[in-house]
Order: structure tokens, then sequence, then C-alpha cells
């Protein structure tokens, strides 16, 4: 007998193969050569060994994948990975928030550590806390009554304790925080003596975060995640930190948060007011918005971390040092870039940028700013400077024209709308994430047509937004750099770049209510409505480069106003495209930041035809002359879709303004 005939195939764990594979290995027996197996009871002892096989073939399998960190899926086991790489998942963070206090009734100069500041959106209310005491200042220095402060750092949150004795048996000086709540970069640690004595208090403990500093006679103590998920704190061995003794009393304090759900708080907008409340007597002028706050770390970010925390070995040198160092020691960031200010325009030699993009909302308050610079100067070479800047938002915006059959849905118009409006938005948002991320308006488009079978044609016009603070009452250069190519198809093209009105001293220093458009050829022009007439009131009010997508604005002077100045340009790419520090967003209190206009097509004898102005409907429908001039995504015959592009003019899809109250 063969080698072929004795063996049994083992490449294959699926139920049915193994159990075929064992009847053709007893099939090339001579035993059982003539033997049927089906209807026998051999048959159902070979279903008991297939379902074993099978069961452990893919129980060894799973576990083999948890036994590396790029494969593993448990979070338990990420975490023992990451653990190895002295890499702790920061837990839920805290929202941060920096107010300006006045205090009328007060007359104490600190105001203690864990005072309440009260927050209420809609029939939600927060709880705001200082967690290190904060020096006051006389509000009357005639009377001495009054106090106040200025940028005082708020938390939400309330400040939980317990406390501890350590036993004689306790080997591995290791404690729970049993409270999933639990900000863990708010830990506060104090040890004292005995319970009966607590008059020798030592200094409050630090949290350890460089192995190679750290004595035999360190204050410090350990964070770490249990397999559980619960952090815990363990202490030194006394060769590693200094070790506990029998009967020390152990005081452990921490900020109980909810973490993102109180990202935003401290601002007012037209829906509700959020200004914070201390009490009667005291006014809180919210500064920046609370921010910063987040969930624990996720699985995918811990896998993504580690490696790079582990590499920096808790020293910036190269950008990822920083970047990892960041991640790892700071929460509530979404994604981190870095780069040497000798890429920077124009270069400055010596500096290194960071930019960073919260879980929520795009403002990072001064007060963390300068933690991160005065941490990250501890950890880079001398002669560096390390200094974070905030991110450049490009806020999406889209104009669409969807053509569809009403026999094929039970929404009407509106519902219509509005559940595209969701599609295109949930998907911007799951492809915009990070830095350097690519949002593919042809997927977009695909997206919509294959979860809305009533959708037959869309047309997606994509723009972008950049905003900016003008100085006031000062003449001023502005550039904004889109980081995407402008559209354009040719010269003297209708506008696609556009502005809100806002309030401008012309020549003669008079005020005037204005708005911005291109020309077509590379020039922005200044305009005003007069009569219902638009007015040119400057013709050269800036320039476009409509291939490097970069808008600039030549020295003008802005009167004081609320907001911002919005410039938004149409993108000629099928994609939109993050580099370097800009990120992608959307603004959800824009109300006008998509116009979805739809064309009910009951017609019995609909066709469409391919064009060289794209794809359009043809007929007696009005549909065909609204979509004559548009670039079209539409079903062919097969089921599949085109890309989409840039309507170029007409209703179908046109972008420009015309006039400030198009905006």
């Amino acid at each position: 007998m063969d080698n072929e005939r004795k063996s049994l195939s083992v490449n294959q764990l699926d139920f049915d193969t193994i159990k075929q594979n064992m009847i053709n290995f007893l099939q090339n027996q001579e035993e059982f050569k003539d033997y049927d197996f089906e209807g026998s009871g051999l048959s159902v002892i070979l279903d008991l060994l297939s379902y074993y096989t099978h069961y452990q073939g893919v129980y060894n399998n799973f576990t083999a994948s948890e036994l590396f960190l790029d494969t593993a899926q448990k979070r338990s086991s990420v975490v023992s990975h990451a653990k190895s790489l002295g890499y702790v998942p920061f837990s839920r963070t805290a929202p941060t928030l920096t107010a300006n206090c006045t205090f009328n009734n007060l007359t104490i100069n600190t105001l203690p550590r864990g005072s309440r500041f009260l927050a209420r959106v809609g029939n939600k209310s927060y709880n705001f806390t200082n967690i290190d005491p904060v020096s006051l200042s006389i509000l009357d220095t005639n009377t001495g009554n009054g106090r106040f402060a200025n940028n005082v750092e708020l938390r939400e949150g309330e400040i939980k304790s317990f406390s501890f004795v350590v036993p004689s048996s306790d080997a591995n000086q290791k404690y729970r925080i049993d409270d999933p709540n639990a900000d863990t970069k708010t830990l506060r640690v104090q040890v004292f003596k005995s319970v009966s004595d607590t008059s020798g208090v030592d200094d409050v403990w630090s949290e350890a975060n460089n192995y190679t500093e750290i004595t035999s006679t360190t204050n410090a103590f350990f964070v770490e995640e249990d397999f559980d998920g619960v952090y815990s704190i363990r202490f030194g061995d006394g060769v590693i930190g200094k070790k506990l003794s029998a009967g020390n009393l152990i005081n452990v304090s921490y900020l109980q948060t909810n973490g993102p759900l109180a990202n935003g708080v401290g601002k007012t907008d037209s829906s509700t007011s959020r200004a914070l409340f201390y009490n009667e007597f005291s006014t809180i002028e919210v500064e920046s918005a609370a921010s910063g706050g987040s969930e624990r770390e996720s699985v995918a970010s811990i896998r993504y971390n580690s490696p790079k925390s582990f590499s920096a070995q808790n020293r910036a040198v190269t950008t990822s040092d920083f970047e990892a160092l960041v991640s790892n020691n700071f929460s509530g960031f979404r994604s981190v870039y870095c780069y040497g200010g000798e890429d920077a325009n124009p270069p400055q030699f010596g500096k290194v940028f960071i930019t960073l993009k919260p879980n929520s909302g795009s403002i990072i308050t001064t007060s963390l700013k300068n933690s991160i610079q005065t941490f990250l100067q501890s950890k880079c070479s001398v002669g560096v400077s390390p200094e974070v800047i905030d991110a450049i938002q490009l806020y999406f915006r889209y104009n669409a024209n969807v053509v569809y059959d009403p026999s094929k849905t039970i929404l009407n118009e509106a519902s219509l709308i509005a559940v595209i409006q969701q599609t295109i938005s949930d998907y911007f948002e799951q492809n915009s994430q990070n830095f350097f991320s690519v949002v593919s308006i042809s997927r977009m488009v695909k997206k919509i047509l294959d979860s809305l079978v009533e959708v037959e044609t869309i047309s997606l016009t994509p723009s972008l937004e950049a905003r900016f603070i003008p100085t006031p009452n000062a003449p001023s250069n502005y550039a904004l750099n889109f980081a995407n190519p402008i559209f354009h198809p040719h010269d003297g093209h209708e506008a696609v770049v556009t502005t809100n009105d806002f309030i401008y001293f012309d020549v003669d220093g008079n005020e005037v209510v204005v708005f911005a458009e291109d020309d077509g050829f590379g020039k922005v022009k200044l305009f005003n409505i007069v009569n219902g007439t638009k007015n040119v009131v400057e013709e050269d009010f800036g320039t476009v480069d409509y291939e490097k997508g970069v808008v600039t604005f030549n020295s003008f002077t802005i009167k004081e106003l609320s907001g911002d100045v919005r410039v938004r340009s149409v993108i000629s790419n099928n994609r939109l495209v993050a580099n370097e520090n800009y990120i992608l967003a959307q603004d959800v209190q824009d109300s006008e930041r998509n116009n979805v206009v739809m064309f009910p097509d009951d017609r019995p004898d609909r066709r469409i035809q391919t064009s060289t102005s794209g794809v359009s409907y043809v007929g007696t429908s009005s549909i065909s002359s609204a979509f004559t001039a548009s670039s079209m995504t539409s079903r062919s015959s097969s089921g599949s879709s085109s890309s989409s592009s840039i309507s170029s003019s007409g209703s179908g899809g046109s972008s420009s303004s015309s006039g400030g109250g198009s905006y």
C-alpha cells in the first residue's frame, strides 16, 4: 500500500471536507474499501470526529490569533500585549474648559480643590470642578470684598475617593479602582503611616512614566488595565519604586466623569444656554468650551499606538516619537500629526509642530496646549522647541441633484432627502477621522445608489469651506489653502469661489456690506448689492490659484464682526484630501451645508442618453432641461454606477453664488 493511501489530508478545516477526507482515508484501507459509510453507525462516529476536529481547529486558530498584537481580537489580549511594550491604555477622560470667574461674595484667597460648578444643557446637568486649588485675586481693593480668577481650568465630573490599609500579607501591593467612569489621569495618591498616625504623610505620590528615573526611594505608583477592563494601581517593590509598609493608610482620589457626553458644554448657541453656574453671587464667563472628553481607548487605537510608544522609548527625536508620546500621555484625541519646522512655510528651524484632532469639536484649550508643550520639552533635545498648533478645518459642503422613482419608495420627498443627507454624512464621517484622510465622492455616490433602490441618478458637487477671523479695523493679508484643486474647466467660468457677507471699509472709509467672488480668470472681486443690482466695489481684491487650491485676499480692513469670514470653493477632484495639518470636517450646525434637489421621474417612456456633457435624461419631462448641462452619476442597465463629477452650470448642481444672499 502506497503512502498516499495511508495519509490523511489535514489542510482544510470545514466540517464537510474533514468528514470526506476521513471517508477517503478509510476507503483506501483494505478493510473498508467496499464499505458504504452513508447511513451506517460508523457515519455517526465520523460526524463526531469531524466536529471535534473542526472545533479544535477553529479554537486553535483563534488561540493563535490572540498570541499576536496584530491579529488579537479580545481586548484583554491586546491589553496584555500592550503591557509587555510598557503601554497603558487610557481610561475614560474628562473634558476640560477654561473660564473667567468672578465671586462677589467670597473673601477667601484660594478656591478649594473640588469646588462645584454646574452646567445645564436641556434637561441634562453636568458638574465641573477644579482638580487643583485656584489662587484668587481681590475684586474690590478698596473694601477687600469679592474675588476673581481668569483662565480657570475646570473638568467635568466629581471627585471621588477611597482608602485602604496595606495588609502584612499583600505581596503584590496592587489595588483595583472599581469605577469604569474613573479618569486615571486625575489620580491622586497619598500614603499615611497608619490609620491612627496621619501626621507624617508622605508627599503626594506620582504616576511613574519613566522607569529609568525611578529608584528604590521614589514615591511612584503604576497604573495598569486588568484582564476585565478595570484599572489598578500597583506600588514599587523596593527596587523599582518605594515599597509600602504593612499598616500604611492609602488614600486614592480621582475624577468620575461622563467623558465625551459633556464635550461642547460651556458655549452659548441658538438652541440652549450652556452657561456655567457657581452661585447667585457669581459670574462665570466661559473662554473655551469643554473639549477633550473621550471614552476609554479602543482596541484599534491600542493596537496602533502601543508599538509607536515602545519605539519612542520615552524620548522625542523623530516626528513619530512626538506623536507616540502625545498619544500615550494625553487622551481625548482622534488623531495626532507632527512635522518639523524645516517643512513649514516659511521654514522655522529648531521647531517641531504638533497638530491634534480632538475626539469632539476642534478647540484645544490653551492650558492643555501648554501642558503638552511642557511635557514634550522635557523629552526632546536641547535646542528643539515643540509647539502645539490648531488644526486647519476644511468644512465639507455639497449640492446634489437627484432623480428618483416614486413608485419604488414609501417615503415622501422630504424623508428621502433626509435619508440621502444622512447617508452622505455617515460616509463622510467614517472616512474623515484622521489627518491625511481621503473622502471619495464616487464611492459616496455609489453608497447612495447601493442603499437606495429608488434613486436612479445623482449629481453631487462637492465644496470645501475655509473660515478665518480677520483682524478688525486693521489692514491685513489673508491666504487660504484648500489643500485640493479648485474647479476650473476654462477661463471665464462662472464663480466657484464665494464668501459670506461682511462689512468692509472702502477707499473713502465708508462701511459697505460686501461679498467676494472669483471671475473665472484667477482674480477675486468684491461686490455689493444696491437696489437689487450687483455692483463691483473692488476689482483687485485677491487672487485664486485654481491648480494649487489657494485663495489670497489682498490687504483690506474689515469692521469687527460677530462671526467669521467663510470662503467656499468648489473642488474639482473626485476625492477630498486632508494633507499635513488639515482636517476634513462637517459643521452639523450649518443648515445650508447640504442642498439636495429632488426630481421625481415617473414617466413611462424614461430613458437615459449618454452625451459629451455627461449622462442626462431626455424626453418630454422637465427633468431633461434641468440636467442638460450637468454631469450625472446613474445606474446603468447592469446596475453598476459610473463615477461622480462636478456640475459645471445650470440648475443641475451649479455651485455659483448669485450674490451675497445666496451663500
